[in-house]
């Protein structure tokens, strides 16, 4: 047996609303219980607000001076789903597939909502078989959240009744753990854990009363379940032992015998010694003893034989584990969905593509004329003016000359479409007086003015004015 890494360790065992726990400290391979608290709780672990219930654990554990970070948990076995079936002979990985379908066909969860825990055993005439143990993931996210809130770190979530396994046993036996509202039932068979299952509501009942057990009850519900076992395996069972958890006072353990005497079963009071773990602590008398057992194995070393702790992996193994068959079908069709849809997309994006390339190829020759001829309207643009003003001016500036010749320009010259001048020569003063006397009394034209004049005949000049014709007028 390899001994874990801990040195410490605090039990915790949660039935309705009473909590037990025990801290117990491991030295080489002996441990030992430091301190031990049962108390009632006044809120419920699965519904009430997680930190108020986180909170009321704290302070339980802190009166009893209990400091132990690393917690395994013991839960009710109310809380869990039970399924027996037949393993074929398949490959470890083949095996866990055909497990997760039975899960999923036998539990009332989607598999993704369990954390299932499993115990194989030989059945004679048939061979490997399991049962499957099914927590709702729903109460681990529930205890893990409450516990780190009370400074707690889950390391194990389990059932005590999983711990009364005698390894010395040769045959079959049926462990009946006795508590202080009820009991539970576990039959060991074929090298493993064959059947769990919380007793009836009136034999819990007589136990939360403190009176009398009903032995006849509590017989027909071992007849019930060994009755339910494969076909020999029930053969293989001897003994019942009784265990105590707080219950066994009163109880009837002659009257439990004589009711089980038919079935040739041997009715004994189960140890503490017979988990394996000695502890020192008060033994039988010792209520928590069945918890502080648990917990001394997991401090040990010894596995657990149902965990219901999923174990650490990625945030894509675990994606990856959530998947079912269902699941899978129903995604994979939903592929095949999407998958089509897009190459329908892609379909009628080509057919229409296509079209508009046919039509490009047509109209194409007259788009390349088009171009060419806007790439020479935006190359000779800036010789044209558009209001046709500098054909104004000249216009004007020509019809104040006269006909016949005797005044006439050599350079001209516009400016902002509003600064004119000009120069030339004339045959005398006179001819160019004139010219200028028709230039000043012609419309749009005004501020005429003579920059220069020089010689006699010819007379040579320069005259400036400006044009005030207006951009809206036309030829």
């Amino acid at each position: 047996m390899m001994l874990s890494g801990k040195k410490s360790l605090v039990g915790l065992a949660f039935e309705g609303k009473r909590m037990k726990a025990v801290s117990l400290r491991r030295s080489g391979g002996e441990v030992k219980v430091r301190r031990l608290v049962q108390t009632a709780l006044s809120l419920d672990p699965l519904t009430s607000e997680p930190e108020l219930m986180a909170r009321e654990i704290r302070n339980h554990l802190s009166a009893a001076g209990i400091a132990d970070k690393c917690c395994l948990v013991c839960v009710p076995l109310e809380w869990i789903f039970t399924h027996q079936t037949d393993l074929p002979e398949l490959s470890e990985a083949d095996a866990a597939s055909y497990l997760s379908v039975q899960s999923e066909r036998a539990f009332p969860f989607a598999p993704e909502d369990l954390s299932v825990a499993m115990s194989r055993y030989q059945a004679p005439g048939r061979g490997l078989r399991v049962m499957l143990a099914a927590l709702p993931l729903h109460h681990v996210n529930r205890l893990r959240e409450v516990l780190k809130m009370a400074g707690l770190r889950l390391d194990s979530i389990t059932v005590g009744i999983a711990s009364l396994r005698d390894p010395t046993d040769r045959g079959g036996t049926v462990a009946l753990l006795l508590r202080e509202s009820g009991a539970d039932l576990g039959v060991w068979a074929g090298g493993g854990l064959a059947a769990l299952r919380p007793l009836d509501e009136e034999a819990a009942e007589a136990g939360a009363e403190g009176g009398t057990w009903d032995a006849a009850l509590i017989a027909r519900q071992i007849r019930v379940t060994l009755g339910n076992l494969p076909q020999g395996l029930a053969d293989t069972i001897w003994t019942v032992r009784v265990f105590d958890a707080g219950g066994l006072a009163g109880f009837p353990l002659s009257e439990l015998k004589e009711a089980l005497g038919a079935m040739r079963l041997q009715v004994e009071v189960g140890k503490a010694a017979t988990t394996g773990v000695r502890i020192g602590t008060g033994g039988d008398k010792d209520s928590a003893w069945v918890l502080a057992g648990m917990a001394a194995g997991h401090l040990l070393g010894r596995r657990a034989e149902l965990e219901f702790l999923p174990p650490r992996s990625s945030r894509f193994k675990r994606l990856a584990g959530q998947v079912s068959a269902r699941r899978a079908v129903w995604l994979g069709g939903t592929g095949a969905v999407v998958a089509a849809c897009v190459a329908l997309a892609f379909l009628v994006q080509y057919s229409r593509l296509s079209k508009l390339e046919k039509e490009w190829a047509v109209i194409e020759p007259q788009v390349r004329k088009v171009e060419a001829l806007q790439e020479n309207v935006r190359t000779f643009r800036p010789w044209f003016d558009d209001s046709v003003q500098s054909l104004r001016i000249a216009t004007m500036l020509a019809s104040a000359f006269p006909e016949e010749g005797s005044v006439w320009v050599k350079t001209f010259g516009i400016k902002d479409l509003s600064k004119v001048t000009c120069s030339g020569s004339a045959r005398s003063n006179g001819d160019l007086l004139k010219m200028l006397d028709t230039l000043r009394k012609t419309g749009g034209i005004e501020d005429v003015q003579v920059l220069q004049v020089r010689g006699g005949s010819p007379v040579q000049f320069s005259v400036g004015f400006r044009w005030n014709g207006g951009g809206s007028h036309g030829l």
